[in-house]
C-alpha cells in the first residue's frame, strides 16, 4: 500500500517535463464544458419552466459528449504515468473506440449529480427573490442554497468515489462493458474509500493558496490532482508495486564507474599479473618420518643461508678493488700533464 506522498512524488516525477501539455489538455475539457454552457443559455434565455427543463435536458446531452473527451484524458494521463506515447489526439481516443461504454457510464454518474444536487436546484429556482426582497431575505436564500449545494456535493462524492476508477478500467479493458467496468470499479475501491477521499481532501489547502494567485494557480493544481488519481489507480492495480521493486533493484545492482573492477574480475586469475608480488601463497607444511631426518634437513638449510651470506661478502669485498682499478693511471694522463 503505498502513502499519499508517495504517490504525489510518482505524480511529480511522471509531470515532470510535461507541464505544458497536460495543462492544455485541461484547459481543452474546461473550454468545452464552457462553451457548452453558453450554447444552452443563448438557445433558452427564457425563465419559463418549459424553458429551463430544456436548458438543463440540453446541457446534460453535452455533458456526456464532453465526458468522452475527459475520459480520454485520463487516457492521456495513464500513458504519461505508464512512460508510453502520448499526445492530444489520445482526447479522442474513445471516440475511436467504443464511446457508447463512456456515455453509458457518464449517464449514471450524471443521474447520480442530478438526483443529489436536485434540492438546491429546485430551492434556487422557485424561491428567486424579487427585486424589492429584503436584505435579509436575500441573505437567507444565499445561506440555503450554499448550504444545499454543499450538502449535495458531499452526498455525490460519496456515491461516486466507489465508480471513479471505471474510466481508467474502460481504458485498460477495451472489451468491458460500462457496467462490468462499473462493477470492477466498486470492487476494486472495497476497503479503499476512505484512503481515496483522504487523497482528495489532502488538496483542499493547495486550492485555498490558489487564491492568493488568482486561481491561475488551478491550471497546475487540477493536473496535479489528476495525475495522483492515476497513481492511486496503479496502485491498486499493482502496477506501482512493480516498479517499485524494480527500481530497488536497479539501485542495488547499480556500480559507480569509478569504482567499477568489472573489467578486472572478467580477466582470468592468472593473467592479472602484478610486477610484485605483494603476499605469498602459505607453503604446505613437510612431515618427517623421524628426528634425524629433520635435524639432517635443517642443517642444510642451515648451510644453504650460510653459503648465500658468504657469496654476498665476497660481492662487497670485490667492490673496492674495481673502484682502484678505474684510478690506476691512464695513458692520456702523461698529455695532459705536458699541457701543464
Amino acid at each position: 500500500m503505498t502513502s499519499r506522498r508517495e504517490l504525489k512524488n510518482y505524480a511529480k516525477q511522471a509531470m515532470s517535463g510535461k507541464y505544458g501539455i497536460l495543462i492544455l489538455a485541461f484547459v481543452a475539457v474546461q473550454a468545452l464544458a464552457l462553451i457548452s454552457s453558453m450554447i444552452s443559455s443563448a438557445l433558452f434565455p427564457g425563465e419559463e419552466t418549459i424553458e429551463i427543463v430544456l436548458s438543463y435536458a440540453f446541457t446534460f446531452i453535452l455533458t456526456l459528449l464532453i465526458n468522452v473527451v475527459a475520459a480520454g484524458m485520463n487516457y492521456m494521463y495513464l500513458n504519461i504515468a505508464r512512460g508510453k506515447v502520448y499526445s492530444l489526439n489520445d482526447l479522442f481516443y474513445f471516440y475511436r473506440h467504443h464511446p457508447d461504454r463512456v456515455i453509458v457510464a457518464g449517464f449514471f454518474m450524471a443521474v447520480l449529480n442530478l438526483l443529489t444536487m436536485l434540492p438546491y436546484t429546485i430551492y434556487s429556482n422557485a424561491n428567486l427573490p424579487g427585486e424589492d426582497a429584503s436584505v435579509e431575505v436575500l441573505i437567507t436564500w444565499l445561506y440555503t442554497g450554499v448550504v444545499l449545494m454543499i450538502v449535495g456535493m458531499i452526498v455525490y462524492q460519496i456515491l461516486v468515489i466507489p465508480l471513479e476508477m471505471t474510466y481508467y478500467i474502460l481504458a485498460d479493458k477495451p472489451e468491458l462493458k460500462s457496467t462490468e467496468a462499473m462493477k470492477e470499479s466498486l470492487g476494486m475501491m472495497h476497503g479503499n474509500f476512505g484512503r481515496y477521499l483522504m487523497l482528495k481532501i489532502s488538496f483542499i489547502p493547495l486550492m485555498f493558496l490558489s487564491v492568493f494567485t488568482f486561481y491561475i494557480a488551478l491550471l497546475w493544481i487540477f493536473p496535479y490532482m489528476a495525475m495522483t488519481e492515476v497513481m492511486f489507480y496503479r496502485d491498486l492495480t499493482g502496477e506501482l508495486k512493480v516498479q517499485k521493486e524494480e527500481e530497488k533493484r536497479a539501485a542495488r545492482d547499480y556500480v559507480n564507474p569509478m569504482f567499477d573492477s568489472h573489467s578486472q574480475s572478467e580477466q582470468p586469475q592468472e593473467e592479472q599479473t602484478h610486477p610484485q608480488q605483494f603476499w605469498r601463497m602459505p607453503e604446505e607444511p613437510v612431515y618427517y618420518e623421524n628426528e634425524d631426518e629433520q635435524n639432517i634437513t635443517d642443517n642444510t638449510e642451515m648451510q644453504n643461508v650460510q653459503a648465500d651470506m658468504d657469496d654476498k661478502k665476497g660481492q662487497n669485498d670485490l667492490a673496492p678493488k674495481e673502484e682502484e682499478e678505474d684510478n690506476e693511471p691512464k695513458p692520456w694522463d702523461e698529455y695532459f700533464d705536458s699541457l701543464k
